[in-house]
């Protein structure tokens, strides 16, 4: 099975880019995007990702609080 990734930043064009990297292995599977911690959060919940490349610079709220939200509501995700 492959590895399922949600990409978080708040640039879409760095999204994109990762997207067309990753998808280009098929054991990796990007499975949804996120502009903002909100929807990081929403995001983990819906579609069970195995990791999380995680922006730590994102508007509202660092990557690094969503980060500590992430592991407490959902300790199993890797979040890097």
């Amino acid at each position: 099975m492959p590895i399922r990734i949600l990409i978080a930043d708040d640039h879409a064009v760095v999204r994109s880019g990762l997207r067309a990297l990753l998808c280009s292995d098929a054991d990796l599977d990007v499975v949804g995007e996120a502009a903002n911690g909100d929807e990081v959060m929403h995001l983990a919940g819906e579609l069970h990702p195995d990791l999380i490349l995680l922006d730590i610079t994102m508007p509202h709220e660092s990557g690094i609080k969503v980060a500590q939200r992430l592991k407490e509501a959902h300790p199993e995700i890797k979040v890097l």
